[in-house]
């Protein structure tokens, strides 16, 4: 299973929750004006070379419609920036809780905190439901819980 947190630069300064439900149920709709946008148009390829600022490493894969994929290089973790014209998906594996569950929610929430601090990305965790200006320790515990939590059901299955 993969985990996913949702990236974006609210045209407000601040993410909430009716921004969200506009962007699930309008985010895939090309006839809306740009006014009724609750976040920021992002350019795709100015976006990925600004994370390679931070992390050189990426390895950068053209997604469909102009997109950007960018895969950390080492394949085992999984992790994928999908970068699309309103923000950014981070992909990574969901697993139980361990060491390469730090080292790997530990990559993904640097990459979470630059943008926020470089661009003014918010984050939201569709999974815990939770929205956050930058991801911090005490999120990246609830991401740790919650797939501590649910892996032992989903192995099970």
């Amino acid at each position: 299973m993969i985990y996913e947190i949702h990236l974006y630069v609210p045209k407000t300064g601040k993410l909430t929750p009716a921004m969200l439900e506009w962007l699930f149920e309008n985010g895939q709709s090309l006839s809306q004006p740009e006014q009724f946008w609750p976040v920021r148009r992002i350019k795709q390829k100015a976006l990925a070379r600004l994370l390679f600022q931070l992390d050189p490493t990426l390895m950068p894969v053209q997604a469909p419609g102009g997109d950007v994929e960018l895969h950390y290089p080492n394949t085992e973790l999984g992790i994928v920036l999908y970068v699309h014209d309103r923000g950014i998906i981070l992909f990574f594996p969901f697993m139980a809780y361990s060491v390469y569950a730090q080292i790997v929610l530990g990559i993904c929430y640097t990459y979470i905190r630059y943008l926020y601090d470089t661009v003014g990305f918010w984050s939201y965790d569709p999974q815990l439901d939770v929205i956050s200006y930058a991801d911090d320790f005490q999120s990246m515990e609830q991401t740790a819980r919650l797939m501590d939590a649910v892996m032992p059901r989903l192995l099970a299955d």
